[in-house]
């Protein structure tokens, strides 16, 4: 009945959600002072792409900057641990400790920007499409204007 009204509502949350998250992702980055020439800042790049009858974002920006978000890098593990070799002193033996040496700090300008506006997007997309949207929708369908 609303098949293309419903796709037009979706391909604008979709749009909606993409700009904020490229948005806040540069934002956040800029906060935490990623990068040295900005090129992963600047890379970050999405998409809506209709797919059928349906559609889909996608999300690009350098690898590396995943990696940033996760604080690994450089030859250290995941949990930024380096195994040592130390004598315990109350007992006179030697063992292993885990001691944090030279970590690398995550810094979040991935996980919480995409992750955090999710169940935004998913109520949007569960009610959002209600009358008055579908009155707009009909409105700047008829006008030739799209919304951004």
């Amino acid at each position: 009945m609303y098949g293309d009204l419903k796709l037009t509502f979706t391909q604008n949350c979709l749009n909606e959600y993409m700009q904020r998250v490229a948005d806040a992702m540069r934002m956040q980055a800029n906060r935490l002072k990623v990068g040295v020439t900005d090129e992963g800042i600047n890379s970050i790049a999405w998409q809506v792409i209709q797919s059928g009858g349906g559609t889909f974002g996608n999300l690009k920006f350098k690898e590396y900057l995943r990696f940033v978000d996760m604080g690994v890098g450089r030859g250290h593990p995941l949990g930024g641990l380096t195994s040592m070799k130390i004598t315990l002193q109350s007992a006179s033996k030697n063992g292993m400790a885990q001691v944090k040496d030279k970590t690398r700090k995550a810094k979040k300008i991935y996980s919480p920007v995409v992750y955090g506006g999710l169940n935004h997007l998913i109520g949007k997309l569960s009610y959002g499409f209600t009358e008055e949207t579908i009155a707009l929708l009909k409105q700047n369908m008829q006008d030739g204007n799209t919304i951004a």
